[in-house]
C-alpha cells in the first residue's frame, strides 16, 4: 500500500503515462479516495499537455546553445582580460612615479643641507668690536644666570615648604564610638567517649531567643541529626535536622540553628538521631 508521499512522487510519471500498468492501477485506486492527491494530479495534467507540444527540434535547441551565444561569451571574456591588463599597467606606472618623486625630494633636501653647513661665515666690519660685544654679552649672561639661580633657589624654597606642609599629618576628628555592641557567644562542649562522638555548641542571645552554631565530630556519615534544647523549667525544643555527609568533616561545617528558649534558661543540649536516640549530651555550665 503506497502512502500519499509516494503517490505524489509518482504522479508526474503517471500523468505522462510512463508507469507500469500495475503501479498505475494502484495509483488510480488511491486517487479515488484522496482528494489532495487528485487535485495535484489535475495540476500536472496541464503540464503534460504542454509537453506534448514540444518538438524534437526544440529539444535539440535547448540541449546545445546557439553558436551566437558562445561567440558573445568569448568576446566578453577577452574584453575583460584586456581591461584587467590595462589596469595593472596603470597601477605599476603610478607606483614608479610615486617612488621616483620621493627619491628626488629626499636627494634635494640632503643637497640643500650640505650646502648650508659648508657655507663659510662672511667677514663683517663688526669683527673688531666683537670682543667688547662678547664681554657685554658675558656680563648680561652672568647677571641673567644669577637672576635665574636666585629664582631657582626661591622656587626650591617654596617647593620645600610645600612638601613640608604636605608631609605634616592633617588632624582629623576622632570617630564617635559605635552605639551597637557585639554580643559574643558562649561555647559549650560535650562528648561520648565510648562511641567517639563529640559536639560543640556556640550560643548567643537574640530577640528573646538564642542563636546556635553546632559543630560535630565522629558521628557516622549518613546520620540525620537534630539538636534538642532543654530549658530549666523542663521545656524541650527540637531544631531543624541535618544529615552528615563526607563534606561535613572535610569542610569543618558549622550548622546554624535557632531556639526560642532564652539563653539564660538553657541547661543542656542533646544531639539526637532520627529515632530520638541521644548521641552526645552538651551540658551548659552557668
Amino acid at each position: 500500500m503506497m502512502t500519499c508521499e509516494e503517490i505524489r512522487l509518482a504522479l508526474g510519471a503517471h500523468a505522462l503515462g510512463a508507469l507500469e500498468p500495475e503501479e498505475a492501477e494502484e495509483i488510480d485506486t488511491h486517487l479515488a479516495t484522496c482528494e489532495e492527491c487528485g487535485a495535484e494530479l489535475l495540476d500536472l495534467e496541464g503540464v503534460a499537455g504542454f509537453l506534448g507540444k514540444v518538438s524534437e527540434a526544440d529539444v535539440a535547441l535547448v540541449a546545445s546553445p546557439p553558436q551566437q551565444v558562445l561567440d558573445r561569451l568569448l568576446r566578453d571574456r577577452a574584453r575583460r582580460h584586456r581591461r584587467g591588463r590595462l589596469l595593472v599597467a596603470v597601477a605599476a606606472s603610478a607606483a614608479v612615479l610615486v617612488v621616483g618623486g620621493t627619491v628626488w625630494t629626499v636627494a634635494q633636501q640632503q643637497g640643500a643641507g650640505q650646502t648650508a653647513v659648508s657655507a663659510p661665515v662672511a667677514d663683517s666690519p663688526l669683527r673688531e668690536n666683537a670682543p667688547y660685544v662678547a664681554s657685554d654679552s658675558a656680563r648680561s649672561d652672568g647677571s641673567a644666570r644669577s637672576d635665574v639661580s636666585d629664582g631657582n633657589e626661591a622656587g626650591d624654597a617654596s617647593e620645600s615648604a610645600a612638601e613640608e606642609r604636605l608631609a605634616r599629618p592633617t588632624p582629623t576628628p576622632s570617630r564617635a564610638p559605635s552605639l551597637l555592641k557585639t554580643v559574643e557567644g558562649e561555647e559549650f562542649a560535650g562528648a561520648d567517649e565510648a562511641a567517639g562522638y563529640r559536639a560543640t555548641v556556640s550560643a548567643s542571645p537574640v530577640n528573646g531567643g538564642t542563636n546556635l552554631l553546632v559543630r560535630i565530630a565522629g558521628i557516622p556519615v549518613g546520620t540525620t541529626c537534630r539538636l534538642l534544647v532543654v530549658g530549666a523549667d523542663g521545656e524541650r525544643e527540637h531544631t531543624q535536622s541535618w544529615t552528615i555527609d563526607r563534606k561535613t568533616y572535610e569542610d569543618k561545617a558549622v550548622f546554624p540553628r535557632e531556639t526560642r528558649i532564652p539563653m539564660a534558661s538553657i541547661v543542656r543540649f542533646e544531639v539526637v538521631d532520627a529515632t530520638g536516640k541521644t548521641l552526645v549530651t552538651v551540658p551548659v555550665r552557668k
